[in-house]
This record gives C-alpha cells, sequence and structure tokens, in this order.
C-alpha cells in the first residue's frame, strides 16, 4: 500500500490509534483524534506512557497487555480515560498485538462513548425520554425482547442498513438479512447478545445493507427493563468500524509489506558477501607471498562470519534478531574449520547463553570472536601442543553484555602495547568494542584472555 495514503488513514480517522511499544511500553505512534481526545499537545504526548491515559493501576495495564498476549486475541472493553485536565470520561478500549521487524507492538483503538452511556441511564429513566433519545441517537439502535421480539429500531439503524421496522420483526429476520450465507454461524453470537444480564459487546461483524454495501460493525447489548407482560427488554445499539478496521488491516499489510522488504535486504547483502569472498578467494590463487595468502584469507573468514548472520536472518521468522547461542558455535565451527581441521590437541570450551540479539550487537561480537579464537588458533599453541581455548558470552539482569575469549597457550608477545597494538586483528577488536561503546581488557598472567563488556 502506498505509505502516504496509509498515514492519511491513520490521522484521519475518527477513532483514536495508538501503536506502543511491546517491550519498552512507550508510545510509538498516535493519530490526531487521539491527540484531541486526552488533550494533550503532540510534543508532550511521546514523552509519556499509555499508562498516564487509562485510569488503571500499573499492574491492571499490565494485565490488559497480558491478556492479549497469552490468549492471542483482541481486548475489548471500556475503561476511563484520563484528559489533560484531569477530568475522566468512559472510553472503549479495543486492544490488539502487531509484529513488525521481529519486535511485537500494541494497537490500541479508543473511542470517546461517555455521551452513549450518558444516554442508556437517561433511557431507563423514564419512557419519554427513553424513546426521545432512541430516535435521536447518532447510533443505530434495536429495543427487543428476550424472544427476539424486536420492539423498536430507530431511524439511524434503517439510514444505515435500508431495513425499516416492518421489515425486521424479529431478531433472525434481522440476523438473515444482514448476514447471508453466514447467518447459522451468527445467530449464536446475536442469542448471547440479547439474553445477556449485564452490558456486554461483540465486534467485527459484517453486515450486508439492503442495497449490498458492505459493513463492520461493533455490537453492545445491555438489559433495558421489561414489557408489560414482564418479557425481559434489551437494547443493542452498533458502531460502524468499518473505516477503522480498514486502517487495522492496512496497518498489518503495510507491516508485511516491510517484513518481506527486510527479508530481500538480508538475501541481498548475503549474496554480496558470498561474491566478496568468491572474488578473494580468485585473487589469492594468483598470490606466491605466503603472507599475502594469509591476508586474503582471514578477510575471507571475516566476511564468512557476516554472511552467516545474514544467512541466519533469512532462514528465521525474526528479520532483525538471532540466536547468539546458535550463531555462535556455528562460527567458531567455521573457524576451527579454517584454520585447525586437525584439531585433536586442542579443546574448544564454549558457555553461550541463550540470548536473542539485534543485528547491530551480533556483527562486532561476531567478528571479535573470529578475531581472538582464529589468533589462538595460528599463534597460541606452536609446535602442536596441547590446550584448551575458552568462550563464555552472557548477559546480566541488568542488560550489561560479559564477552570473554581466553585461552592457556603462550599468551601475547610481550611488550606489545594493547593500545596501539601494530597488527590488523587487536586494532579490529578495539574499534569494534568503541562501535558497542564498551570496554576491552586483556587479564591474567598466563595465555591470552580477553573480556569485553557493553550494555545493550
Amino acid at each position: 500500500m502506498n505509505e502516504s495514503l496509509f498515514q492519511t488513514v491513520f490521522e484521519q480517522a475518527s477513532e483514536g490509534i495508538v501503536l506502543i511499544d511491546g517491550a519498552g511500553r512507550y508510545l510509538l505512534e498516535a493519530n490526531k483524534a487521539f491527540a484531541e481526545l486526552v488533550g494533550y499537545p503532540e510534543e508532550l504526548i511521546f514523552s509519556m506512557t499509555f499508562n498516564d491515559f487509562i485510569d488503571l493501576s500499573s499492574v491492571g495495564i499490565e494485565r490488559l497487555y497480558d491478556q492479549v498476549l497469552t490468549r492471542k486475541e483482541q481486548y475489548i472493553g471500556e475503561v476511563k480515560c484520563r484528559r489533560s485536565d484531569s477530568s475522566l470520561i468512559d472510553v472503549e478500549l479495543r486492544l490488539n498485538l502487531l509484529h513488525f521487524g521481529g519486535k511485537e507492538l500494541f494497537c490500541a483503538f479508543i473511542r470517546d462513548v461517555t455521551m452513549y452511556r450518558h444516554v442508556e441511564k437517561g433511557l431507563l429513566e423514564t419512557g419519554g425520554r427513553f424513546r426521545q433519545a432512541v430516535f435521536s441517537a447518532p447510533l443505530p439502535i434495536m429495543i427487543h425482547a428476550e424472544d427476539g421480539t424486536v420492539v423498536m429500531i430507530n431511524s439511524e439503524w434503517t439510514r444505515r442498513t435500508g431495513y425499516s421496522f416492518k421489515d425486521i420483526p424479529m431478531i433472525d429476520d434481522w440476523v438473515k438479512k444482514a448476514f447471508g450465507a453466514e447467518c447459522a454461524s451468527v445467530f449464536e453470537k446475536f442469542g448471547f447478545l440479547y439474553k445477556t444480564a449485564t452490558p456486554c459487546t461483540y465486534d467485527d461483524l459484517p453486515v450486508t445493507t439492503k442495497s449490498g454495501e458492505k459493513l463492520v460493525w461493533n455490537f453492545c447489548s445491555a438489559p433495558a427493563g421489561s414489557l408489560a407482560d414482564e418479557r425481559p427488554l434489551f437494547i443493542t445499539m452498533a458502531m460502524d468500524v468499518s473505516a477503522n478496521k480498514h486502517v487495522e488491516d492496512d496497518l498489518k499489510a503495510s507491516l508485511h509489506e516491510k517484513e518481506t522488504m527486510l527479508r530481500e535486504v538480508h538475501h541481498r547483502a548475503r549474496n554480496n558477501m558470498q561474491v566478496i569472498m568468491s572474488l578473494l578467494n580468485l585473487q589469492s590463487r594468483y598470490l606466491s607471498n605466503p603472507e599475502t595468502q594469509e591476508f586474503f584469507k582471514e578477510s575471507q573468514e571475516r566476511v564468512r562470519a557476516m554472511v552467516l548472520i545474514h544467512e541466519m536472518l533469512c532462514n528465521s521468522s525474526n528479520e532483525a534478531q538471532i540466536d547468539f547461542n546458535e550463531y555462535g558455535r556455528s562460527l567458531v565451527g567455521g573457524i576451527i574449520s579454517a584454520y585447525s581441521p586437525n584439531q585433536s590437541n586442542l579443546q574448544v570450551e564454549m558457555r553461550i547463553s541463550r540470548m536473542i540479539v539485534s543485528l547491530e550487537t551480533a556483527v562486532p561480537c561476531g567478528l571479535i570472536i573470529h578475531e581472538l579464537v582464529s589468533n589462538s588458533l595460528k599463534h597460541g599453541f606452536p609446535d602442536g601442543r596441547s590446550g584448551t581455548i575458552t568462550i563464555d558470552f552472557d548477559r546480566d539482569e541488568a542488560g550489561l553484555y560479559t564477552l570473554v575469549v581466553g585461552d592457556n597457550g603462550i599468551g601475547l608477545p610481550k611488550g606489545l602495547d594493547r593500545e596501539k597494538p601494530g597488527t590488523l586483528g587487536l586494532s579490529l577488536i578495539n574499534t569494534l568494542t568503541k562501535q558497542l561503546q564498551g570496554a576491552v581488557e586483556f587479564i591474567g598472567a598466563s595465555g591470552t584472555v580477553c573480556k569485553v563488556s557493553f550494555r545493550g
């Protein structure tokens, strides 16, 4: 879908629409209708959380999020909304779960129902006010008995559907006309609506008008007294949410399109890097200097470390994050095959936590592991001596990552300036650590042990 058209629909929707980050719970987007509903200027809205607008405790809000996450279905209910002047209004909240770029997002649709609640209260007070409110209400309204007899429909119901009171003497007649082939599955839902002891809602029902137009309606039903013969009465109001449904569908289509594009980016990046590896391999065949050949080989393996990431992302359901445990083991296995395929004298111990990390974290960490492990294999154990290489990578509860790669080999050359090492590999480690905004240190008295710490 054209992105500018999507943005126009989003902004012009009559209901408030908010996109919420699933992890941090902060606001990502809010349309004009939401800003007008809460009464805050747009520049302040994005410095607030959704909790600031909903009159529930933080625990109550989290329960709504958890309900949507665990049941994988939309939450619908009424809550109090707090405006900028500290007043509270009744709103209907519809909370959905969306997935985009490997992240979970919440999409909230909010509409002011304060007026409708006042109307309902007035309807139950006196017969005269009741009838006046029903006929002048801006929403389609039907009054019906428990047995399905239609007592009254207002002019708005007739105007929107084309059906008058004489066309639908019973609820069953309405269901057959409005839902056609789907009426069998709708009967049970409507039966619940007009026999409920408490107010309830059912949304996203596909209504067909007399002219054949397709609408999407949200229904709300509640007890409304009784007839003279004591048959219970119920009032059912409808809200046309067709436009909002289109916005929701367009949001999902747009997110899917972006996911597809991101997957294609990873696919092309992987292919381009594989071409670079092939070119380096082809060029190295024309070289006779062993040191130069080794330089080309190291460059190939560095590119391979990045290729592996994009390859995993291409084959993953998450296009922005990878399991570093799986990646790290594949990476180290490839390094050993390249530099020490017959390493019976060496043991490799890996203790990498099950962590899902972003591309921005995986690439520099993968390259750091490559430099340190390949350096150990090439220089740490000369003359076939035995030893052990260890890789530890973990993240604590505060979000601090700690990567430690070490060996019990001969260690770094004496007198080496680690700030200005003079070798490409160690220089890369310093550069990549700065990219992570972390710190690097070499620890221990024997062998080579490098510790890199940074925050995600």
